[in-house]
């Protein structure tokens, strides 16, 4: 491992100071540019580390392009996998939803990471930093919102002013009539990290949002 940090942290930056170093006097210099020509392996061996050097000089520099957040969004879901089997699978993540649906149905349940009050057990397994539910009967008057019991699991999502925000990934969990025809919907406003745009189907009534 030690050995992997030093590659990448010292040999790489250096590698691509190097040889933006050696392709800027290529042409000046008849000596550098024959020596690219005999040793193409080497130098393409060497741009590769240059390149690796550059994504890493920028990601130091600007915390918010690294890691991409499909790489960051892929490890998420991986998370989520581990703890979605750790509480009994996606059945008992269902189970829960459809109990708080009934409990709640005719007002409103929020609750947040630093809260005391106890969730299900396999919602609670998840590790969420919020759930939300807002039956049909509080939202009957706002015609925007989904007239649907849906049960919102934000799992992960954090802002940073000026600095790298975690990407949103959460799940929604869809109780009784109207589920067979919603869908999620982009949320409305919010920065980078508190925020979703995309949805994917787990279940017939379980989606990932992100």
């Amino acid at each position: 491992m030690s050995i992997a940090l030093t590659l990448l942290f010292i040999v790489c930056p250096f590698a691509a100071l190097t040889f933006i170093v050696r392709l800027v006097c290529a042409p000046f210099s008849p000596k550098v540019s024959d020596e690219m020509r005999r040793h193409p392996v080497v130098h393409w061996i060497w741009g590769g580390f240059a390149f690796l050097g550059v994504l890493l000089f920028l990601g130091v520099l600007n915390p918010m392009w690294w890691p991409p957040p499909s790489v960051e969004r892929r490890g998420q879901r991986q998370k989520v996998l581990e703890r979605v089997e750790a509480a009994g699978g996606w059945a008992a993540i269902q189970k829960d939803c459809d109990a708080l649906v009934e409990q709640y149905r005719d007002s409103a349940f929020a609750w947040h990471r630093y809260q005391t009050n106890a969730l299900p057990p396999a919602l609670a397994a998840l590790n969420p930093w919020e759930v939300r539910f807002y039956s049909p009967t509080v939202l009957r008057d706002f015609k925007d919102e989904p007239q649907v019991a849906v049960v919102r699991i934000k799992i992960f999502g954090m802002h940073s002013t000026g600095g790298h925000s975690t990407p949103y990934f959460g799940l929604e969990v869809v109780s009784g009539a109207g589920a067979e025809t919603y869908r999620p919907s982009p949320s409305r406003g919010g920065v980078s990290g508190n925020g979703y745009r995309s949805y994917s189907r787990v279940t017939d009534r379980i989606y990932e949002i992100y």
